[in-house]
């Protein structure tokens, strides 16, 4: 046999073991319809966040709550302003939770004073639900949709800030992002 003959016998019998001997390859097969339908997705967002009172500033310093007009008022080491705005919730999502946050990274704008801006701390946020009820951690779940809620974020001049440090010096707010995003849910 020649080197032509020899070559196309082995094709011949590679491609018969790569079929399984004689005949065909072949397996049981079935199929069947799912369910179908229809998934909607949620939603998360809030309305834009209108001030409390005139300006929604107010000094809580001491416990008391005075409204302030920023412009004019004049901040000292242990003060504490708080801002107070209302926003509607929508948040519609079966296993829907998510958390209230003040975004503070652009809350100071260009030219602001760096020392006063780093002796002002604790940008806190608390929120409030139409109830009256303080949503813990500022959780929101689907049981706040539609709700107006009131959020307050603090800010504190550093108490412990020494000598005559920041004196005279200013900032100018920005507006402060008020977030609200959605929590991770936990894997199946």
């Amino acid at each position: 046999m020649d080197k032509r003959g020899k070559a196309a016998l082995a094709a011949g019998a590679a491609a018969i073991l790569l079929l399984g001997g004689a005949g065909s390859l072949a397996f049981w097969q079935d199929s069947t319809q799912s369910g179908g339908g229809t998934i909607t997705a949620g939603e998360l967002a809030l309305s834009p966040c209108v001030p409390v009172g005139t300006t929604g500033w107010e000094d809580i310093t001491g416990g008391t709550a005075k409204p302030v007009d920023v412009a004019s008022f004049r901040i000292v080491p242990g003060d504490t302003l708080r801002y107070t705005c209302t926003t509607t919730v929508s948040a519609d999502g079966d296993n829907l939770t998510a958390t209230l946050a003040a975004d503070t990274s652009q809350m100071f704008a260009a030219g602001s004073d760096p020392t006063l801006r780093a002796r002002l701390i604790n940008t806190s946020l608390t929120a409030t639900s139409s109830s009256g009820a303080v949503l813990p951690n500022a959780q929101i779940t689907e049981a706040n949709d539609g709700q107006t809620v009131t959020v307050a974020a603090r800010l504190t001049f550093d108490p412990t800030t020494p000598n005559k440090e920041a004196q005279n010096a200013s900032v100018t707010l920005n507006n402060v992002a008020i977030t609200l995003t959605q929590n991770t849910n936990p894997a199946p």
